[in-house]
């Protein structure tokens, strides 16, 4: 099917952009209080609407098949397109080399790239797991050196991965949970000596596995007891004794690479310790407190590509003398889709707007650091002499400090709560409407030029990483029984959107 030449369908990647108040008529007041936040978000969903329209779309069926051949192919072309507009380094202030996209700005690109295809954003927009680490470490010398890392790379075209590896074979989601940690058996072990540690053990299933440059690693130093003694690890990947195994074969996703990772004597300094034993979990809960939502986004974003395709198919199938789409059951069917889609829609934007307004991202606008933006030259925000002054013993720990100030362990549950409904509305809708959709179109319509069979093979994962939905469910329900004492602090606006 020409995809292109059907104009008949304002739905998904070919309906008008922006459209964000249009979704959600009510930020037309924020729009009207806070003009740039808004105006920027729209900015960036132009930006990443028609790069989804006209670099993803045009080819994810192409690589979704050589990927089934070749589970390591990769299509470097597509990621040097989205590297040249900055998409792999958005969050970054603009000052210092990105984008400077809030999360809202990236919640609008996940979405409308992942409906397009969710293994290709997850090489794109989900690799910023080591700025995300680094901002929930933040000390002020490592945040620096990976913004630093990140531009340098983007500006001299060479890819930087990273990975973020929390599961083991007989250790999944346990590791996310307090609870179910008292009951894991971790496969991984770090041993103390002299000026850091020894790692030892194995990791699967993880996301960039076989590219990453840099992974960032949750590991125990005492396997039976693992909760109190979970540390976080930065570990290169030419670090001595780390190896990556084959790239799986996988259902769907194709296009993001997932492999095992072994650790036989690898040695992290302890400069490269981001979160000591016992902090290990705080740093894990607090990554989720934010990519759960955004996988939720995914999870809506392959759904709305369902039915952008489903729509298209039932346009142009015809059925004695009209076109399936004219049949009003199959309208209502459509219209029942597109009623939850919206809905879930609302929830990730006020979720995505909710971590401007209180999480990490706020960072960016506090005082110090958007004085640093201003007053400071490029050059030296991107130094080596500057990160080396921030690694002096006082200032190496300010950033931390001044972070946590802002960041509590109890919000961070609380974002946890908000960040574990969304995502299982959202990849329950994908898994529900990925099946519907074929459902409603019959037999012909799962063939794979149409795109349809891929958005159903690409859902089911998403109920399962991140946490699966069963775990998200106990964190809903255990947050919803005992809010804690941690009150959303309403009383001092967001500076970035005023």
């Amino acid at each position: 099917m020409n995809h292109k030449s059907d104009v008949s369908i304002p739905f998904g990647l070919y309906s008008k952009a922006p459209d964000l108040i249009e979704s959600m008529p009510g930020l037309g007041k924020l729009k009207n209080a806070c003009p740039k936040y808004i105006q920027r978000a729209e900015q960036a969903q132009v930006l990443a609407r028609q790069f989804a329209r006209d670099e993803l779309y045009p080819r994810v069926l192409d690589i979704d098949a050589k990927c089934a051949k070749d589970p390591e192919y990769f299509d470097w072309e597509l990621w040097e397109k989205a590297n040249s507009l900055k998409l792999n380094i958005a969050p970054i202030p603009e000052k210092m080399g990105g984008l400077g996209w809030s999360a809202l700005d990236n919640a609008l690109m996940v979405e409308e790239f992942t409906s397009a295809c969710m293994g290709c954003a997850s090489n794109i927009s989900f690799n910023t797991f080591g700025l995300l680490g680094a901002m929930v470490e933040c000390r002020t010398d490592t945040v620096l050196k990976i913004i630093r890392m990140m531009v340098e790379a983007q500006r001299l075209k060479k890819p930087v991965f990273w990975s973020w590896a929390i599961t083991e074979p007989s250790a999944g989601t346990d590791a996310e949970d307090g609870d179910a940690m008292t009951t894991m058996r971790p496969s991984s072990h770090a041993q103390r000596v002299a000026g850091g540690y020894r790692i030892n053990g194995v990791k699967c299933f993880i996301t960039n596995g076989g590219l990453a440059n840099y992974v960032i690693a949750t590991i125990p130093t005492d396997v039976a007891c693992p909760k109190e003694s979970m540390a976080t690890f930065f570990i290169p990947s030419d670090s001595s004794g780390f190896s990556a195994g084959r790239v799986e074969r996988k259902c769907g996703q194709k296009a993001s690479q997932t492999a095992e990772l072994f650790f036989k004597d690898v040695f992290v300094p302890d400069e490269n310790v981001w979160e000591p034993p016992g902090r290990g979990l705080r740093h894990t809960r607090e990554i989720l407190s934010i990519t759960r939502g955004f996988i939720g986004i995914g999870g809506l974003g392959i759904a709305r590509g369902a039915v952008e395709r489903g729509l298209r198919y039932a346009c142009e199938k015809k059925i004695h003398d009209h076109r399936l789409i004219d049949e009003t059951w199959v309208q209502m069917a459509f219209a029942d889709m597109i009623k939850d889609i919206m809905t879930v829609r609302l929830a990730g934007i006020n979720f995505a707007i909710a971590l401007d307004t209180y999480h990490v991202w706020k960072m960016f606008d506090t005082l110090p650091v958007k004085a640093g933006l201003e007053l400071l030259p490029e050059k030296l925000l991107l130094s080596r002499s500057l990160e080396g002054l921030a690694s002096k013993k006082f200032l190496r720990s300010i950033g931390n400090r001044f972070k946590n100030r802002l960041v509590s362990d109890g919000l961070i549950e609380k974002f946890v709560y908000y960040g574990s409904i969304v995502k299982v509305a959202g990849t329950d809708l994908a898994v529900r409407i990925t099946s519907a959709v074929p459902d409603l179109l019959g037999l012909e319509s799962m063939s794979h030029k149409y795109g349809i069979e891929k958005s159903f093979r690409d859902a089911k994962v998403t109920q399962i990483y991140e946490g699966t939905n069963q775990a998200n469910r106990i964190d809903i329900f255990n947050h919803f029984l005992n809010p804690g004492d941690q009150a959303i602090d309403d009383r001092r606006p967001h500076q970035r959107i005023q």
